[in-house]
């Protein structure tokens, strides 16, 4: 068989063939009179074993290894075995990664076709917040919910927090009393902007624990072990906000979530 024949047959290319022969995976075949190589059985049944080991995803430079023969009492420390076990696990990571993918799309779709906007939170937590900003009694109070709302997208996106945190808040935001406890909470933050801190001292003091209660009982009831640090609240959350008697209330109380309580 010319080189144009063994390729075909093994589904493949001249040139791929040429590539196997320059890395010494496929040995050169012996050449007729005429100058023109010629492949014969083993040949193809080679190719074949190589092409068939580049299918499942064995990288090209362990293949001569895996296929050439090596007496049992020979044969080091089995790293083929290794070898095709890490491969394995690469694979299911990457399941697990389209599988997460496909979850994202199709909520996405759903989300699209039911008319609402395409957002990293859950679809609950999504429809608390909207129903706070259209229901907040002024403009600075709507503002700082679609910040806050932004602020739990930060959190989704970053993957840190698990399903239950937002399935938790979700609740919280969505229970009468709670809420009515809440919007009067931000109801007086928003009163913050354009004060300055030491005027507001008390106020401040008086938010940081009031918030710092509510969103600690949010974590609370998903890390029932206290370890609130690590859920995707971070002192630099502060930065994002502009004034300085908010952006103080902030710092406190992202600093005695993320240290669990005890700053």
């Amino acid at each position: 068989m010319r080189i144009s024949d063994v390729a075909s047959a093994a589904g493949t290319t001249p040139r791929t063939v040429r590539h196997y022969h320059r890395l010494g995976l496929l040995a050169e075949p012996r050449r007729l009179s005429n100058g023109y190589r010629t492949y014969e059985l083993p040949d193809l049944v080679r190719l074949m074993r190589i092409r068939w080991l580049t299918a499942a995803g064995i990288p090209l430079g362990s293949i001569a290894a895996m296929i050439e023969p090596t007496p049992i009492d020979a044969r080091e420390p089995d790293d083929f075995a290794e070898d095709l076990s890490s491969l394995i696990a690469e694979i299911d990571r990457k399941q697990r990664v389209l599988a997460d993918q496909r979850v994202r799309l199709q909520e996405m779709l759903t989300a699209r076709g039911a008319g609402r906007v395409v957002s990293p939170l859950p679809v609950e937590l999504l429809s608390a917040f909207d129903e706070l900003i259209a229901s907040s009694p002024t403009d600075s109070v709507r503002r700082l919910f679609e910040r806050e709302r932004d602020m739990w997208e930060l959190v989704a996106i970053s993957g840190a927090a698990p399903h239950e945190l937002f399935s938790t808040a979700a609740r919280l935001l969505s229970d009468e009393g709670d809420r009515k406890r809440i919007v009067d909470l931000y109801r007086r933050f928003a009163a913050l902007a354009g004060r300055e801190v030491a005027e507001v001292a008390d106020e401040i003091a008086y938010l940081s624990d009031e918030l710092e209660e509510s969103l600690g009982g949010v974590l609370g009831d998903v890390y029932s072990d206290g370890d609130s640090a690590g859920v995707g609240f971070s002192v630099g959350i502060a930065d994002l906000v502009p004034d300085p008697a908010q952006r103080e209330v902030v710092a406190r109380v992202s600093t005695r979530l993320m240290s669990g309580g005890t700053a």
